[in-house]
Order: C-alpha cells, then structure tokens, then sequence
C-alpha cells in the first residue's frame, strides 16, 4: 500500500515456511509442521519427531480418534496417500474405525518405517494392525519388511492372538514377502501377509481385517 505522502507500507505479509526447516525456527513456536483444523495431540507431537528427525522419504503419522472406545478400531498403515486412502474407505465399509492415519512411502529407512509402526502399535485398545500397501511402489520395499518384522516382533510377544493383515506390493516384493514371512512364522499373533495378487482387493483385505478381527475378540472375551 502507498500512503499519502508517498510512502509504501506492507498492510499484510504471509510467510510459508517449509515443513522440513520449521526445526530451525524454535521462535515461532510451531510444535507439528502439518496443518489441522485441531490443536495437535501428544501422539501428533510424537509423530511429528519421527518426521522431524529423518528427512529420508515419508513418515506421516497422524491420530484420527481422541480416545478409542469401543470395539472396532485397528492401527493403520498405509503406503502412498491415494492407495492407502482407499484402503481406509473400504476398512469403514467392513465395519471397522482406524486409530490412525500413517503413511511411509518416498524410500523411507527400515528405521524409520519401524518407528512408525511402534508407534501405531502403542495405541491402547487397538484390536488389530493393517499395511494398507494398495500400490505397486518403486521403492525397495525390503525396507518396510524389515522394520515390520522388527516392531511385530517387539509389540505382538505380549498379544497373543493380535490380528495383523500386511499387503506390500513393488520393487523387491518376492524378496520382502520372504523376509515378512520368515521372520514373523514363529509369532503368535493371527497374521496374513499378501502381496500383488490382492493389489486392487481393497475390500478383501478390510473383510480379512475384520474376520481376525472378530477371532481375535470372541477368543479375549471368552
């Protein structure tokens, strides 16, 4: 704006400040980098960490229940935003809420992909965890194998029973169902692993879901 007098004032200013620097910039006070129609939760300060601290691909963690009450409500992963979406739309179809919202995709770290899923595990009253990997990604998905494997392992010791459906699709697949399977046969969790056959069966793995699901609470409730 131009006064009077000649002068020019900035009547408004706005400044994007890009997710991945927010960290170099403590005086502004933003505590996660995301926008919220919401005040972020101690779960979103604790996912924002995990993003905040490896730039290396995606690691987006976001809580979409307050409390979880009831039964019904599973831990969500999903690879890449558009499939992993429609994965949560055909979940809702079979009857069943999702704790969480995640998505690893961008050739996340094995490390990353494990903090992760520690994290969506350590959400009480969850009856079960779901890998929505309804895409056929490039990335080398070995790196999710082995941070899966890892987290079920450290998570399910202690849930017997705990229902776990796992589809991962793309680079390296044969060589990530392997390692999925070999190092998770032992568990005693309910877990199936699928790959590229049940790519598009959104609806067969949220029905998958549900049945172990419903096992899982007939056989705690008994």
């Amino acid at each position: 704006m131009v006064t009077r007098d000649g002068k020019a004032v900035a009547a408004d200013c706005r400044a994007a400040i890009d997710d991945s620097s927010v960290y170099r910039h403590p005086e502004l006070g933003i505590k996660v980098a995301r926008e919220s129609n919401r005040e972020p939760t101690e779960f979103d300060e604790i996912a924002w960490q995990i993003e905040e601290g490896d730039l290396r691909g995606t690691g987006y963690v976001a809580q979409m229940a307050a409390e979880i009450k009831g039964p019904g409500y599973i831990g969500y992963h999903g690879i890449g935003g558009g499939g992993a979406i429609l994965g949560v739309d055909a979940l809702n179809r079979a009857g069943l809420k999702i704790a969480n919202y995640a998505d690893t995709s961008g050739n996340p770290t094995a490390a990353k992909v494990y903090r992760v899923a520690k994290l969506i595990l350590s959400q009480p009253n969850i009856e079960g965890f779901c890998l929505g990997g309804f895409l056929m990604a490039n990335q080398e998905q070995w790196h999710h194998a082995h941070g899966l494997v890892k987290a079920l392992r450290e998570e399910l010791q202690h849930r017997p029973g705990f229902p776990v459906v796992l589809l991962l699709c793309g680079n390296k697949e044969q060589e990530s169902l392997e390692i999925l399977r070999e190092g998770l046969k032992d568990m005693t969790a309910r877990i199936e692993i699928y790959g590229r056959e049940h790519f598009y069966d959104t609806d067969f793995i949220a029905q998958r879901m549900r049945a172990l699901v419903e096992e899982y609470r007939k056989e705690r409730d008994a």
